[in-house]
């Protein structure tokens, strides 16, 4: 594969990491409004709220399927990178 066709597949992966990763905040930005409204605890520290986000984001579907494409683009773009490399 050329150089530039190399780079081209980078930058799409790189592209795609950054979508990907936008989608997630998005997911997590709604989990925490939702957390936020929904708790009536008085018992409500930064860590504790932090817990019940992750714990939300955990049964998500969406989110969890994000986090796999993720670790695989990852994966791709460190396994081009040395390639490149070597």
């Amino acid at each position: 594969m050329s150089q530039e066709g190399a780079k081209g597949d980078v930058d799409a992966l790189r592209q795609e990491l950054e979508q990907l990763r936008e989608r997630m905040a998005v997911i997590k930005k709604e989990a925490a409004a939702d957390v936020d409204e929904k708790w009536g605890s008085p018992f409500r520290t930064p860590e504790v709220f932090d817990l019940k986000v992750k714990a939300r984001l955990s049964s998500n579907d969406e989110y969890r399927t994000l986090q796999g494409r993720v670790q695989e683009t990852e994966n791709k773009l460190a396994a081009d990178s040395d390639a490149a490399g070597a």
